[in-house]
């Protein structure tokens, strides 16, 4: 049985739940598409960072004073992952972000970049 996302979100929605969580150093959920290693579905998040491009490449931006574009890629850490990285996300392919209330702390001494 295939589970159908009703309504799409748009992505200034999304990206305030992730900021909100940011800010409350809180886990969100994202429903992301399919990928090369994962299957669509919701993922618990911890939230990171944005940025224009993924690694090293990527200029960072500042949620609340950068202008952000559903193409820039929002970075966290998969809790369910199994391993020890930043995933990223292209913003305007996260159907839905829903916040979870869960508590985290920064791994390794990532910082947490959003601002506003």
């Amino acid at each position: 049985m295939i589970k159908v996302v009703n309504k799409i979100m748009d992505f200034k929605e999304i990206l305030g739940i992730i900021a909100q969580g940011a800010s409350q150093r809180e886990t969100v959920e994202i429903y992301y598409p399919k990928t090369q290693n994962t299957k669509a579905g919701w993922r618990e998040v911890e939230p990171y960072s944005l940025a224009t491009d993924v690694g090293e490449e990527g200029e960072h931006l500042v949620y609340g004073a950068d202008r952000i574009s559903p193409g820039h890629i929002f970075n966290g850490f998969t809790i369910k992952s199994n391993d020890d990285h930043c995933d990223s996300f292209i913003i305007g392919k996260i159907k839905k972000a829903r916040p979870t209330g869960h508590q985290f702390k920064p791994r390794r001494g990532w910082k947490v970049e959003f601002e506003g």
